[in-house]
């Protein structure tokens, strides 16, 4: 190990990351809330700030599911788009198009990864057989007919 390539974010801890990007998430939606009030967000600026509040949300709340939290987010950009619309008279759809976008390519490159982890894992297993939606095996998806006759040892399974 080197000892002269040390960064000072060495010494940050996964929490400390978390509870700092808690607080631009909040500092992110504050400015883009102000942005849409007042009107003057641009569909660069719009597109900048989505971004950094989709990263925000997902460093800092990591137990919550990605497509969740940039869900909640796009919803939240969409409303205060139709609101900025009540009030200015004018609908920035090009605004809300790059909003949208930067957001579902950040879900993108999340959903990249994940595919990445799946090929290290299980490289030559069928995605259908790969149900990682579950909780010590109980299934959050509602089983077939034919699956519980198998569960119930039942000779027409």
């Amino acid at each position: 190990m080197i000892l002269g390539m040390r960064s000072p974010l060495d010494n940050l801890t996964p929490g400390q990351i978390a509870q700092s990007a808690r607080f631009l998430g909040i500092a992110t939606a504050i400015a883009l809330g102000y942005g849409y009030v007042t009107d003057t967000l641009t569909p660069t600026t719009a597109g900048i700030g989505s971004f950094f509040l989709g990263c925000a949300l997902l460093l800092a709340a990591p137990r919550q599911r990605a497509t969740e939290l940039l869900g909640a987010a796009t919803v939240w950009q969409c409303f205060a788009e139709f609101l900025s619309t009540v009030q200015s008279g004018h609908f920035a759809m090009w605004r809300l198009g790059v909003s949208v976008a930067t957001l579902g390519c950040i879900i993108a490159v999340v959903r990249i990864q994940h595919l990445r982890d799946l090929t290290r894992q299980s490289p030559d297993i069928r995605l259908i057989d790969l149900d990682r939606r579950t909780v010590g095996g109980i299934g959050v998806i509602p089983l077939t007919d034919s699956q519980l006759a198998e569960l119930r040892h039942d000779e027409a399974a």
